[in-house]
């Protein structure tokens, strides 16, 4: 879209506006043509603009002519009786045409429904305008003056359709960042019961209130993952004419800058708990090293619960069997940003290569992993990056990271910076 002053109009209204001109040039013999916009602007008078001139090289200025000295064309006032016949019309074009800087100029107003949206100009120079010719030239007006309605419609139909499509967007991408966060809380259901099935025995009567934690876990684990694969279906097909905008988690509905003075020690202890169960399911070693007097920090203990949670379920997902994880969180006291807790994240996985590093935090990237019999989304680390963002959290990525000795894969290490208050 091509954008003169305050008016917007579309690159196929110019070259059918073009296009006249060159009718009129080429049929009618005008040396000089020009089509003018009126533009309304709230609490000012409207204002003609012009938006072509043809001949391309000829000097807006030239004879006078392109901006209608000789008028206020701020407030062009056409007193026609667009209902009249057109031999009436005709008679006050003349007039017009009588009383112009030149004899050979015609200035026919763009009209619809007794509303004037432009205003087409020609002259030429030597040959005065006939009754036919004005009737042809109206006919051009008459043209222009619809292709500019439609040319109106069709960008109010455009911004509608493009406010709806990012409505869309954002509706998709939150139920996407839904079901994600879902399986979280899931899977360390599922896990402590299985556990707790593993510490009872069969003639217990709780036993079956075990078994049931686990069936209907896994019931509804399966219901989540057939809605996703339908889902996935249905979002792509509607992403094919969504214009591509940054989203935002469903998390930051809420104000997540509204911060608040935390304990980390307490916000992590019931994490710890749910992936210390998930990690022995897998045979995985989990390590903390986390100082029991950690300063209060100004965070949203939701959105950074979440943070964590992602990272950890992704250390002990992306960990094969026999693997370790740790959780490590030390406090940096001279760095030219001031104070911070750092917490660390660290599994001896395979790593992530350097090609994906760059994408890592980009909506539904997989990277190499999208070719692994590993289930994900690639929502999770978006996720924690929109949340770290919103909270003025910085978080950096390593791989490879090797921060055990004789370590057998590349590992990967998220570390993320608080700052302290």
């Amino acid at each position: 879209m091509a954008k003169y002053q305050e008016i917007t109009v579309s690159k196929e209204f110019v070259s059918l506006c073009e296009s006249q001109l060159i009718l009129l040039a080429q049929n009618l013999a005008a040396q000089e043509s020009a089509i003018y916009l009126t533009e309304t602007l709230e609490d000012s008078e409207p204002k003609l603009v012009p938006i072509l001139v043809y001949p391309p090289q000829v000097s807006s200025s030239a004879n006078g002519f392109f901006l209608l000295p000789e008028y206020d064309h701020d407030n062009v006032d056409f007193d026609f009786n667009f209902n009249e016949e057109v031999e009436d019309n005709f008679n006050q074009i003349i007039n017009y045409v009588s009383d112009s800087p030149s004899p050979y100029q015609l200035l026919l107003p763009l009209v619809h429904n007794d509303s004037m949206v432009g205003l087409l100009a020609t002259n030429r120079r030597k040959k005065s305008w006939q009754k036919k010719e004005v009737l042809q030239v109206q006919e051009i007006a008459q043209t222009i003056t619809l292709a500019r309605i439609l040319d109106e419609k069709q960008q109010i139909t455009n911004e509608q359709l493009q406010s709806y499509q990012q409505l869309q967007q954002l509706q998709n991408d939150h139920l996407d960042d839904f079901l994600h966060q879902l399986r979280n809380p899931l899977t360390a259901i599922r896990t402590f019961g299985k556990l707790l099935l593993k510490r009872l025995l069969g003639d217990d009567p709780n036993y079956t209130v075990a078994e049931g934690i686990v069936r209907e876990g896994d019931r509804i684990k399966d219901l989540i993952q057939d809605f996703s694969d339908d889902w996935k279906v249905v979002s792509n097909l509607s992403n094919l004419s969504l214009k591509e905008e940054k989203s935002t988690s469903f998390f930051l509905t809420e104000n997540i800058q509204k911060l608040e003075l935390v304990n980390l020690n307490k916000l992590i202890d019931p994490l710890i708990s749910g992936i210390k169960a998930i990690a022995q399911e897998k045979n995985i070693q989990f390590i903390s090293d986390i100082n029991t007097n950690l300063p209060l920090i100004l965070t949203n203990p939701k959105a950074l619960t979440e943070v964590i949670n992602n990272l950890l379920d992704n250390a002990v997902k992306y960990t094969p069997t026999g693997g370790k994880i740790c959780l490590e969180i030390v406090k940096q006291k001279s760095t030219p940003k001031g104070e911070r807790l750092v917490i660390e994240i660290s599994d001896t996985g395979y790593g992530i290569p350097p090609e994906d590093q760059e994408h890592i935090f980009e909506r539904h990237y997989r990277g190499v992993q999208s070719e692994g019999d590993i289930s994900g989304s690639g929502l999770g680390l978006a996720i924690v990056k929109e949340l770290c963002d919103k909270m003025s959290i910085e978080i950096e990525l390593f791989s490879p990271s090797f921060w055990l000795t004789n370590q057998q894969f590349n590992g990967t290490t998220f570390a993320l910076f608080i700052p302290l208050k």
